[in-house]
């Protein structure tokens, strides 16, 4: 077992403004350098050794990449502000977070992380194609028709709230260890990133394979329907929002919004 009370004693001191400046650092930090380095590896290594192809060959709108960044740093102050929330959570007994570590538990909270993160994205994404949350806040992230690994933080601020809120409420239930906390992030914006990268690494897969998240995203993002799941498929397959059908290995056309009812 590895005892990390050092850690929680050095951070249950330290003043909300300060936690909230190291969670923002980290989160801008882990954002950027994923996005840069999957657009490099798709856009310039990948395409130059003949590996994959890009899913949806669309040109981007005008201005898309910056508008991506600036929402996604809103995005990154809202994820911040959850960080100063989870810590003065634990500090209160709100919430309780293990100090200590084995590779057992640590195993078990990522995989338990991972699981209630799909539920929870689901959840959280299925209401926001209904039509009043699709029309007043998710239509922001829906401006990048075509996705881009910036377009993976690229929300209207409620709906960075609504989606940072996986790992309090699991908190709320059971307690997590400070690795998993700390890792989960991570693990969560690689996937992210993938999902949106339009970058078919292996095009010759089926597109509900497990390793085909990003071309299930990028029928998400063009259709506007369907494909909830955050990267697995099968609870897209189980409650029938699958969409079916469409090869994305050729570019995708545009097609009509649907209501979203």
């Amino acid at each position: 077992m590895i005892d990390l009370g050092w850690l929680r004693d050095l951070v249950h001191v330290q003043p909300a403004w300060l936690v909230f400046g190291v969670v923002t650092v980290a989160f801008a930090g882990i954002y950027f350098s994923s996005a840069a380095l999957t657009w490099w590896l798709t856009r310039r290594l990948l395409p130059a050794r003949g590996i994959g192809r890009i899913i949806d060959q669309r040109a981007l709108r005008p201005g898309q990449i910056a508008d991506e960044v600036r929402r996604s740093l809103v995005s990154v102050l809202v994820f911040a502000a959850y960080g100063v929330v989870t810590v003065f959570a634990d500090r209160a007994g709100v919430v309780e977070i293990r100090w200590w570590e084995t590779p057992g538990r640590f195993a078990l909270d990522l995989l338990l992380l991972t699981i209630w993160n799909e539920v929870h994205f689901y959840g959280c994404h299925r209401l926001l194609h209904t039509k009043w949350f699709y029309r007043h806040v998710h239509v922001a992230h829906h401006r990048s028709l075509v996705a881009t690994p910036f377009s993976t933080y690229s929300f209207h601020w409620f709906e960075a709230t609504l989606l940072s809120s996986v790992m309090i409420l699991l908190l709320l239930v059971y307690d997590l260890g400070i690795g998993a906390v700390l890792v989960f992030p991570l693990i969560s914006l690689a996937l992210n990133s993938i999902g949106h990268m339009n970058y078919a690494v292996f095009p010759q897969r089926p597109v509900n394979a497990l390793l085909a998240g990003c071309r299930r995203h990028a029928l998400h993002h063009s259709r506007n329907v369907g494909n909830f799941g955050f990267y697995l498929p099968w609870l897209d397959r189980w409650l029938g929002t699958r969409v079916p059908g469409v090869d994305p290995q050729a570019p995708l056309p545009p097609e009509p919004a649907k209501d979203h009812a």
